[in-house]
């Protein structure tokens, strides 16, 4: 990876002149060659799975964000993602990371799941990635990040979606006007959140196109409010301090002291290394008891499982994810021995949304794998969804995307394929994962059928290559 110079631009006199997904500045931090993006996708294992279409530029952009209301406004960072040589505009996907307790733990700061942002990104996305309020470049009045809370998640990813579409305008790019949000573990909590928040308040504004939520935490009154109260042991115990904490510092009813609700040493422990910003959600759970709630007060357990109205089920419901409507396509993707985010959560939601009407919402189970294992089956399945959707540029450099038509489309399985041209040339099929399922020669002539009644029902990319002229379009084979 190339490190570049780096170019920051002040857009204002000063912070308190901006409005929500306004930039405060953006600064350029890598370029990424060809090779530097095999070595990403080596790091997946997917290496031979994919190809790198695009070099990429990377971006940490500074901008605005509502903490507590929506007037009071304060500044948080998020990477950005951007295909270089593009022959048309692409689409505009959004990844919302997950549990994240260290300030650089996060995007733009080059986590892991900066990762993600490039894989996605290599294929022909540009590709947006907060790093949430009180984590990154977060502004120092947010004194904890607020976790699992659907108002600040929204906004944060809200905001910067608008401030992705900024920085397209300054750096001279434009999108496809195709929107896509997708997140893992507390990212699909995000995802769903901020699907949510847009439909519900932005629904002139965003044309959201599909959403990929991915072993998220979105029944909060129901499967995840259980293990609250729980006897078993949990293999993420730091979460429960870490939702009381944030959740005291966004309403500031949940208790007078800590001393209230945490055990000692927990009282001291937790606050600590929490409000710091300097410990990883793994250090953090090594400092935990095994099972949650014996850091809690024995009263605070008693008093939270008797009073439907106590404050910490209350702000629970109000980031309950399951009294709402999807109208955008949803598919789910979890797996089922995920031992950090019950699939309670996603079983539960595919079986409410459905209940509600919504028009478009699909599950899919990736298996007997736990939340670390589930993390490159829901990355790729949700890729793939999503490609499903794309128009235009579909991850290849199109020169020339009218010298053939396919018809019938959709078809069973015997399809026409028919050049403009006179000329020999190859023609190749791909599913979604970018893998090559259909190859052959085409003679000189302009009408050829293919016979792909052996691929399995989807959506394939048809690539023809005739001489220096390369040409896609989309396939559905039913």
């Amino acid at each position: 990876m190339k490190k570049l110079f780096t170019l920051t631009l002040c857009l204002a006199l000063y912070c308190g002149a901006f409005a929500q997904g306004e930039i405060v500045s953006y600064t350029k931090t890598n370029t990424l060659t060809i090779a530097d993006l095999d070595s990403v996708l080596a790091s997946f294992g997917a290496q031979g799975l994919l190809t790198p279409e695009y070099e990429l530029d990377v971006y940490k952009v500074l901008y605005r964000t509502p903490y507590r209301t929506l007037n009071n406004l304060v500044t948080v960072s998020g990477a950005m993602v951007v295909p270089k040589n593009t022959q048309c505009p692409v689409p505009m996907a959004m990844y919302m990371h997950g549990t994240a307790s260290d300030r650089t733990g996060v995007p733009s700061y080059g986590s892991q799941e900066m990762n993600i942002g490039l894989l996605f990104g290599m294929l022909g996305n540009i590709v947006v990635l907060p790093d949430y309020l009180g984590l990154g470049d977060s502004d120092t009045s947010v004194i904890v990040h607020p976790y699992i809370h659907a108002f600040s998640q929204a906004n944060d990813g809200i905001n910067m979606i608008r401030a992705g579409r900024h920085l397209e305008d300054s750096i001279g790019i434009t999108d496809n006007g195709q929107l896509f949000i997708f997140g893992y573990s507390q990212g699909g909590f995000a995802a769903a959140a901020t699907l949510r928040e847009i439909e519900t308040n932005y629904p002139t504004e965003f044309n959201v196109t599909a959403v990929a939520p991915m072993s998220g935490a979105f029944d909060l009154t129901g499967a995840q409010k259980d293990q609250i109260g729980s006897d078993s042991a949990y293999a993420t115990p730091g979460y429960l301090p870490y939702i009381i904490l944030s959740y005291q510092s966004i309403y500031g009813n949940l208790y007078d002291s800590i001393q209230q609700v945490l055990k000692s040493p927990y009282d001291s422990t937790m606050p600590a290394l929490f409000y710091s910003k300097n410990y990883g959600i793994g250090y953090i759970n090594t400092q935990a008891t095994p099972v949650p709630k014996a850091m809690v007060q024995d009263s605070t357990i008693a008093n939270f499982e008797a009073d439907s109205l106590h404050p910490l089920r209350l702000a629970l419901a109000e980031s309950h994810l399951l009294d709402w409507t999807p109208q955008a396509p949803v598919k789910l993707f979890y797996c089922s021995e995920d031992e950090q985010v019950t699939p309670l959560n996603s079983t539960n939601a595919f079986a409410a949304w459905t209940a509600n009407g919504a028009p478009n919402v699909q599950i899919q189970n990736l298996g007997a794998y736990d939340h670390t294992g589930c993390v490159q089956y829901a990355l790729i399945n949700g890729l793939g969804y999503i490609n499903g959707f794309r128009t235009g540029c579909v991850g290849i450099t199109e020169k020339d995307a009218n010298t053939f038509e396919l018809f019938p489309n959709p078809s069973t399985g015997l399809v026409i394929l028919q050049t403009k041209k006179d000329a020999a040339g190859t023609v190749t099929v791909q599913n979604l994962l970018g893998q090559q399922v259909h190859s052959s020669a085409l003679a000189i002539s302009q009408s050829h059928t293919l016979d792909l009644s052996n691929l399995q029902p989807g959506t394939y990319i048809v690539r023809v290559q005739q001489g220096e002229v390369l040409s896609t379009k989309k396939l559905i084979l039913n």
